[in-house]
């Protein structure tokens, strides 16, 4: 029988971890990463362009948690000794105040199913991973919420594109 080189690859496989699910972790962790700097900055955006100042204060404040968010995924990237992605800016879609507050909901939704299915993959080798992005997902709902309520609040003809 041949022993591993490492004590570590020893006891990752005694625990039946692998190698590939570090790999696996830092991809996550590096897409949430990217994608929580993008809501944060497309969140800014689209707070500068409401004309109603509550909706803009909330847009601002769901966009300081995005950016918090990407800051304690940052430092379990470095933990696992990988570098952080670039963050590509998004492109504004335009439109008005109510589709900007539509695309927000649409963005949020989409990034909770991912999310989900990413926690329930890394959860059993990285619980301390699984912890940071439980915390996102469950600020995400809180997110939803709110955002769902500005677009009952709101009229989509109130909101003109001019």
């Amino acid at each position: 029988m041949a022993w591993p080189n490492k004590w570590s690859d020893w006891w990752r496989g005694f625990l039946g971890f692998s190698r590939d699910g570090r790999y696996k972790a830092i991809e996550i962790l590096r897409q949430q990463y990217v994608e929580a700097n993008q809501r944060a900055s497309q969140l800014r955006r689209h707070a500068q362009n409401m004309p109603y100042p509550q909706f803009r204060e909330k847009l601002l404040r769901i966009a300081a948690d995005e950016s918090r968010h990407g800051d304690q995924i940052a430092e379990k990237i470095k933990l696992l000794g990988a570098p952080l992605p670039a963050v590509p800016e998004t492109q504004f879609a335009g439109g008005n105040s109510w589709q900007s507050l539509l695309a927000d909901l649409e963005e949020q939704r989409r990034s909770a199913a991912e999310l989900w299915e990413q926690l329930r993959r890394v959860r059993p080798e990285f619980p301390e991973i699984a912890e940071v992005l439980q915390r996102v997902y469950e600020n995400g709902k809180k997110h939803r919420s709110e955002i769902t309520d500005m677009l009952m609040r709101s009229d989509p003809q109130a909101f003109s594109a001019s």
